[in-house]
């Protein structure tokens, strides 16, 4: 028996020296007793902080558990995205305990869960998941009344504008419910209940005010801006020539353009200034046309009639000219005609861009023109490059803005304001800075835009600009010649183009 025990205690003291030196190895190095950790993928060292993304933050009560969709966004010291070539090892927590990978949480009654994770020595910011006991098909969160997808800046123009409206209805998870299956709902425009909310008729002025109700509750009231068309019956009339820039390849090629070409673009350009020619989409239903045309100048600077009315050719040994540079800015000022005389459009080539062109001089242009004035397109002649050119050589800036901040880029309440920075996109549609989805018409916006509208703000713009006609050659007939006035002096190369 006394050797029983003394066998027992030899292997319980032999245990006790076995977990004593293991334990020791704990101590001289702890990373022995650590769990691996795989190695964090190349550009990890950039990562200041990362969050989880859930598919869905919101779920309702189900027998069982529910499987969690959880995204990681990772973002450096300044706040910029840093996009990894691969997902490291991510070890999540709910309500302070370890979980599996992906996270599972129980969904057989309401409750709040919190969520964080942890890749090396970062841990996310944590992370709200709700289950909730209501009826997923019916259950609506939230509601309001909005324009449609054609625009979403409210202004429209009394007796003319069509309008969309949208009723967006949103579920349990803060997801708008499809259009089949919305809950019921009544939509009303100016008091009255709409039976179709697509192509309303606009019939008075003023400010008309619209909501949604959905199960007896009524929406935010917005507002609909409808404004009466201004009397526009002068059509101003521009002489203009085309000065086709080449290097010596042979008339009607590519490089150097017929006249024909120059015909047809003028064609079309005056159809959509006039409200004459018809868009594969629609335009937007604050959309105006600016009554203005133009017309091949039939007489040069000598005033001598043109070989071919409206062209000049220039040969140059350059076959193209870099966008911004003071070469391309000094060589359009030194070839360029009489702006009191003539609308100047250089047709060349330009690196890195479509064209550019230059805001109209401002008040008070008694002194000599110091910069290019007029505006330069490539020889792919695309209507739609033409018009936006034009409507910055009118004074138009562009519609949207540019860097960190969504702001209104030009100024006009009647377009819709986006950075083009920061939109998002899909299809023809882009957000604008209350990050909506909007269908983009304006031809002074950047893609996507279906450039098939001037608004009534920006119409009354170029219109105000050819009533100062600060070196515009304004005529009340084309036939009739325009007074020679002096313009040219110093090139100023301090001064930039706008694309």
């Amino acid at each position: 028996m006394n050797h029983f025990f003394q066998s027992r205690n030899s292997l319980k003291n032999q245990l006790t020296k076995g977990i004593g030196i293991v334990f020791a190895a704990c101590i001289i190095n702890l990373s022995a007793c650590k769990e691996k950790e795989e190695p964090l993928p190349e550009g990890f060292n950039k990562v200041a902080s990362f969050e989880l993304i859930p598919f869905d933050s919101v779920f309702t009560i189900w027998p069982g558990d529910q499987e969690l969709n959880l995204s990681p966004k990772f973002t450096a010291a300044f706040g910029e995205e840093v996009i990894l070539p691969s997902i490291p090892s991510i070890q999540f927590y709910i309500d302070g305990k370890r979980s599996s990978n992906p996270p599972r949480i129980p969904t057989d009654k309401e409750r709040e869960f919190e969520i964080f994770a942890k890749i090396g020595k970062l841990t996310s910011k944590p992370v709200k998941i709700r289950v909730i006991d209501v009826d997923p098909k019916t259950y609506v969160s939230r509601f309001k009344a909005s324009m449609g997808d054609s625009t979403k800046a409210p202004y429209a123009i009394s007796g003319r504008s069509f309008v969309d409206f949208k009723a967006s209805i949103y579920d349990y998870r803060g997801k708008e419910f499809e259009e089949s299956n919305k809950p019921p709902y009544k939509f009303y425009f100016d008091g009255v209940q709409l039976e179709k909310l697509h192509r309303v008729p606009i019939f008075r002025s003023g400010e008309i005010p619209f909501w949604v109700e959905v199960g007896g509750k009524k929406s935010e009231i917005e507002i609909l801006i409808s404004r009466e068309l201004p009397n526009f019956p002068k059509k101003y009339s521009l002489p203009i020539v085309f000065h086709v820039v080449h290097s010596g390849q042979e008339k009607g090629t590519r490089e150097n353009p017929g006249q024909e070409n120059f015909v047809q673009l003028l064609k079309e350009t005056n159809d959509w200034l006039l409200g004459k020619s018809e868009s594969e989409f629609r335009k937007g239903h604050n959309q105006v046309d600016p009554n203005i045309e133009f017309y091949l100048a039939p007489n040069g600077q000598d005033e001598k009639p043109l070989e071919e009315p409206g062209i000049n050719r220039i040969f140059s040994e350059k076959l193209s000219y870099p966008i911004g540079e003071e070469i391309t800015r000094k060589y359009v000022f030194d070839q360029m005609w009489n702006p009191n005389e003539y609308v100047n459009v250089f047709v060349m080539n330009i690196d890195g861009r479509d064209g550019f062109s230059s805001y109209p001089p401002g008040s008070g242009s008694n002194m000599p023109l110091s910069r290019f004035y007029g505006f330069v397109i490539n020889k792919g002649f695309q209507n739609f490059l033409m018009l936006h050119e034009l409507g910055h050589f009118l004074g138009l800036p562009h519609t949207f803005s540019n860097g960190n901040q969504c702001i209104d880029g030009d100024g006009f309440q009647d377009t819709e304001s986006y950075n083009d920075d920061l939109k998002k996109t899909f299809l023809q549609l882009k957000t604008n800075c209350e990050g909506e989805f909007f269908f983009a018409t304006n031809i002074m916006d950047y893609y996507p835009t279906v450039g098939n509208s001037f608004t009534l703000d920006q119409v009354s713009k170029m219109r105000s600009t050819l009533e100062k006609a600060h070196f515009l050659p304004i005529a009340p007939h084309p036939n009739e010649r325009i007074k020679t006035q002096a313009w040219r002096g110093k090139f100023d190369p301090t001064i930039k183009p706008i694309e």
